[in-house]
């Protein structure tokens, strides 16, 4: 298994996209538009990890 993150301009390509599993989006509130890419990896990992071990 792997987490494929995208960048703000291009994203993830429509071909990688229609071989995934599932997708997610992380919710942004406030003024906030957009993550650095290594900012969002960060929390995906985060909860990646924390849902892992709640099992």
């Amino acid at each position: 298994s792997g987490i494929i993150m995208g960048n703000e301009a291009k994203g993830v390509s429509n071909s990688i996209l229609k071989s995934v599993d599932k997708k997610a989006k992380l919710p942004m509130f406030g003024k906030i538009e957009s993550l650095n890419v290594s900012v969002a990896c960060g929390v995906f990992l985060y909860e990646a990890i924390r849902q892992r071990q709640l099992s």
